[in-house]
């Protein structure tokens, strides 16, 4: 135990990066991608010796005959829904056999269900409490002794012979009760109250062909494998000297299978050639229909202990050679950065392919000034890479039931060589991870099911800067699931980084999420025929970040599950998030320096079956967009600064702050064209450009005068509390800089001017701003609603007043005693693209429930759907739809006025 906690201690470090990046999954990852289109399904059982048969509290058959089964027809409901049996014994064996089947998900009588040996009123309804039943018993798949086969039941379903008590043999029990909830909804068909189980699968059934228990002389031979972080090899070989291979005689045969089930290791023998030196055995990893004749986990999930924990060993790190050093880059480089404090709800990062590293590492060479880049011959080695090289880390790790809590600050990674390419990481903070839960089902003939669930809160950051080149993939921590005598559930996370060039990057988080990302469908002989991926993220996260340098840069995590049995790779899953930065920097003589950096978020996953590959889906969302003197492009569309107001904190005498936004744009030197700051007046000098109504903005052009550029100076927007960054430029030294970003709704923009030219550092000047975004489609939209309350006007939606205050002067409400739900719609008078509504409603009359529409031409069609909503402001996006006219469907207010809606201001976009 010792051992284990403190390689947990020298490990948590590197796993905060997994929470730096994962949670910003939210937003674009698919929260489903499985649906039913009709609600028919049936059910198939029969009893040793009777039944009679409940759906949802209504009897809807019977049945008498064991030796065949009985077909009922479902009309199964989204949400909850509950079967009840109640069977009969009539002497020697007894038993229950039952396979629900809806689209192309089942459910199957197994321990997950519930049973009872005496009557209680009203067990055959819904809201039945069985939390005190007992978990029935499994006697048997079907198929097995004495029943057989069973005529009219699916030849493919997994399902058991169930019974209540410990024996159903001269039944000490004749009469049971049978219970299984489950629900259905977009992600599809689930049992309500799988068993829990801790750190292992429960009841995994298999039945194995005949194979040859692996002797030792074999298993010794063959690579040691790490069931998280490594695969093992599909083919491979050994030598036995003369002495070995007599002591295993004939059965070094071509085709023999050896199975060892303590390592759940299996090889065939593809090959046997005699030498000098013995004889050399080439092998194969074999097929898992070649082993087994079926292999069974049932639903259920798995809370992970510390026993299950899985660190890596040292020499699976990185290997020495694994890291290709490049000759430091030029020092010259007109260096930008960029700052960003802001919330997100985007996705994450991938790792680039081999072909894509190549290619990035061609345009390296010709982005950096075609600079030298080669191996270094004193290559860094492993021990002074994963080194502790702080002097004051410290790690308080301790574990709180299925939590482990962490405070920590520690140098992961101190190095440099004599080339001056070098290796520097730092991190710190609180990270508490909440109980990981793996829940899995695989059949032979059936379904299966595997996903990973988690969950993290931290505030913590990273911090360091590289110069390397090369992608590294380091395996931090993992989880093995015992899934049977021969197989196993494999969870591992890994810390990918990769840099090409130089780069100096910190991030501070504060966040916490639950992440689930999972993969199911239907299989055949083991072979999934029908893959359907899912995910779900719920998480808050406020990320400051800061990257700079000349740079193609990638870091993120991964994390893999695979189900392995017999030591084959039947199943994998993985999902790697992280963030991509590129920089761009060149200059000359002739061409005047230019600078760009772009930093995006990326997620990418993937699956594979028998190790092919094939892609779940692959994202790219931009973070940060920073261009340093561009090819000029003067913005197009509204400039929404033109009818602004404009405050300054000084102005210069004969200089006007209505130069900032009077249209033009020259940036000739004076009064006629600038505002400047008042002399002595002391920096920063703030100029606040206010737009009076909400707009979302994703674009600000700074025009500034000749000789007088500001070298430095932020752009900041106002939330609705605070000023926030949007960018922070360092160095400038052009007349015109046009700055793009993700979009931010906002009423104000500031410019915050820090220093003026180098030779009059105090004086800040600016000829003209500009402000580009997306228009508030609501702004102009003509408003009818179902009902209006006196003093309330419909007006109120759209005015651009997004007060959230209580009262007729900021609001629409319904009509008193008016039926809900009620309608208000938002006519645009044309077809236009939308793809985010924001909602403002009031304070202490929030509208619990409602819906958001479009016009199709022909139809209203659901957008998003909101229940039991207790914020006054919400945003919501979706993927572009073109319409003429959107609808919000208003269905129950507040808990104490349910009866009344009101809206303040809706937003579209």
């Amino acid at each position: 135990m010792h051992n284990v906690r403190s390689s947990i201690k020298k490990a948590w470090a590197s796993f905060l990066v997994l929470s730096l990046l994962l949670p910003l999954l939210a937003g674009i990852w698919p929260s489903h991608v499985y649906g039913a289109s009709n609600n028919e399904g049936s059910i198939t059982l029969t009893a040793d010796n009777e039944f009679t048969l409940y759906f949802n509290g209504k009897a809807i058959g019977t049945g008498n005959d064991w030796s065949k089964a009985y077909t009922f027809p479902l009309q199964i409901q989204t949400g909850k829904n509950v079967i009840a049996v109640q069977a009969k014994d009539l002497g020697s064996y007894a038993g229950l056999l039952a396979d629900l089947s809806y689209m192309d998900e089942n459910i199957v009588t197994d321990f997950n269900w519930k049973v009872s040996d005496r009557y209680v009123g009203g067990w055959e309804q819904p809201n039945f409490d069985d939390a005190s039943w007992s978990r029935a018993t499994d006697f048997g798949r079907f198929g097995a002794s004495p029943w057989n086969q069973i005529t009219g039941m699916p030849e493919d379903t997994s399902a058991r012979w169930i019974w209540a008590g410990s024996s159903n043999y001269n039944t000490p029990i004749t009469e049971g009760y049978f219970r299984i909830s489950f629900n259905v909804n977009e992600d599809g068909l689930a049992v309500s109250n799988p068993v829990q189980s801790s750190g292992q699968f429960e009841q995994v059934d298999f039945q194995l062909k005949p194979t040859l228990p692996m002797p030792s002389l074999i298993s010794q031979k063959l690579p040691v494998v790490n069931a998280v972080f490594e695969t093992a090899e599909e083919q491979g070989s050994f030598n036995l000297s003369s002495q070995e291979a007599a002591q295993l005689g004939n059965s070094l045969v071509s085709g023999q299978i050896f199975l060892d089930q303590t390592s759940a290791r299996a090889i065939k023998v593809t090959n046997t050639t005699s030498n000098s030196g013995g004889t050399l055995v080439e092998y194969t990893i074999p097929g898992v229909e070649e082993v087994f004749d079926y292999y069974d986990i049932p639903e259920q999930e798995v809370s992970l202990e510390e026993r299950n924990i899985v660190m890596p060993d040292p020499d699976m790190v990185l290997n020495a050679q694994d890291l290709l050093q490049s000759d430091a880059v030029s020092s010259q480089a007109d260096y930008s950065d960029s700052s960003i404090i802001r919330q997100y709800h985007v996705d994450d990062a991938l790792s680039p392919t081999e072909e894509s590293l190549e290619t990035l590492e061609q345009n390296s060479q010709t982005e950096l000034n075609q600079e030298n880049l080669a191996n270094d011959a004193a290559a860094m080695q492993l021990d002074d890479i994963i080194r502790t090289a702080g002097t004051d880390d410290f790690a308080n790790c301790r574990k709180s039931g299925n939590e482990f809590v962490c405070d920590f600050k520690k140098v992961l990674v101190n190095q440099q060589n004599s080339n001056g390419n070098k290796v520097y990481v730092e991190a710190g903070g609180k990270l508490t991870l909440i109980t990981p839960k793996v829940t899995g089902k695989y059949g032979f003939w059936g379904n299966y099911d595997l996903k990973f669930t988690a969950g993290e809160k931290a505030n913590i950051y990273i911090k360091g800067d590289a110069k390397f080149k090369k992608e590294v993939k380091v395996p931090i921590l993992g989880f093995n699931i015992n899934a049977g005598s021969l197989g196993a559930v494999s969870v591992g996370v890994f810390l990918v980084i990769g840099v090409d060039g130089s780069v100096t990057f910190e991030f501070q988080v504060d966040q916490g999420y639950t992440v689930t990302a999972g993969v199911k469908g239907k299989t055949r002989v083991f072979i999934p025929v029908k893959i359907q991926p899912y995910s779900s993220v719920d998480k808050y996260l406020t990320v400051t970040h800061k990257i700079e340098g000349q740079i193609t840069a990638w870091a993120g995590a991964k994390a893999e599950v695979g189900l392995t049995i017999a030591g084959k790779k039947i199943l994998e899953v993985s999902v790697f998030a992280g963030i991509e930065g590129t920089g761009k920097w060149t200059s000359s003589t002739d061409v005047p320096s230019t600078m760009s950096l772009t930093i995006d978020a990326l997620v990418k996953g993937e699956g594979a079956v028998f190790n092919k590959s094939f892609k779940l889906f692959e994202l790219r969302w931009n973070l940060v967009k920073l261009e340093k003197n561009p090819t000029t492009n003067p913005g197009t569309g509204t400039n929404l600064a033109r009818n602004a107001a404009i405050t300054v904190d000084s102005t210069f005498s004969g200089y006007s702050a209505a130069k900032i936004n009077d249209g033009d744009r020259n940036t000739t030197l004076g009064e006629n064209y600038s505002w400047a700051n008042d002399r002595n007046s002391p920096l920063p000098q703030y100029v606040v450009v206010d737009m009076r109504a909400a707009n979302s903005i994703n674009r600000i052009d700074l025009y500034t005068s000749q000789g007088y550029p500001i070298a430095d100076y932020d752009l900041q927007y106002w939330n609705g509390l605070i000023w926030v960054n949007l960018v922070q430029v360092t160095g400038n030294q052009e007349l015109m800089r046009s700055h793009t970003f993700s979009a931010v709704n906002t009423t104000k923009v500031r410019v915050v001017a820090r220093k003026g030219p180098s030779h009059q550092p105090g004086y800040v000047r600016i000829n003209e701003l500009e402000i580009y975004g997306n228009p508030n489609l609501a702004r102009s939209a003509s408003i009818t609603a179902d009902s209006t309350f006196s003093g309330y006007a419909v007006s109120k939606i759209n005015d651009g007043d997004r007060s959230t205050a209580l009262g007729g002067t900021s609001s629409w409400a319904n009509g008193a005693n008016t039926p809900l739900p009620q309608n208000v719609t938002l006519d645009l008078g044309q077809s236009k693209q939308v793809s985010k509504v924001d909602l403002y409603t009031t304070q202490g009359y929030v509208l619990a429930d409602y819906d958001l529409e479009y016009w199709n031409g022909s139809s209203w069609v659901s957008l998003v759907k909101v229940t039991a909503n207790k914020d006054t402001y919400r945003t919501h996006s979706f993927s572009p739809v073109n319409t003429s006219k959107i609808r919000i469907v208003c269905r129950t207010g507040p808990s104490h006025q349910a009866g009344y809606v009101r809206i303040n201001e809706l937003e579209i976009y």
